[in-house]
């Protein structure tokens, strides 16, 4: 489950793995896929692994979930990385 608040703070419960972040993008396992939360000036604020949650604040534009074993194209840059 996620919950983002005026495009500047998103909550994430259901994490199993971060697997890559910048000030751009944070990539992560969740229980339900994998997901992209992608924006500017981002940083993980809370970061509880052994519960699952996760807190990203700064300007968010979008926040998905994808296949990385698709063959479909992916969005952004994201879709290159993991091609």
């Amino acid at each position: 489950a996620f919950a983002v608040n005026e495009r500047t703070h998103v909550e994430i419960r259901g994490m199993t793995e971060v697997i890559s972040f910048d000030e751009n993008a944070v990539v992560l396992a969740t229980t339900g896929g994998n997901m992209s939360i992608e924006g500017s000036g981002l940083k993980v604020n809370i970061l509880d692994v052994k519960e699952g949650n996760i807190s990203v604040d700064g300007h968010i534009d979008c926040v998905y979930y994808f296949d990385p074993t698709s063959k479909q194209v992916t969005r952004g840059w994201f879709g290159r990385l993991f091609h």
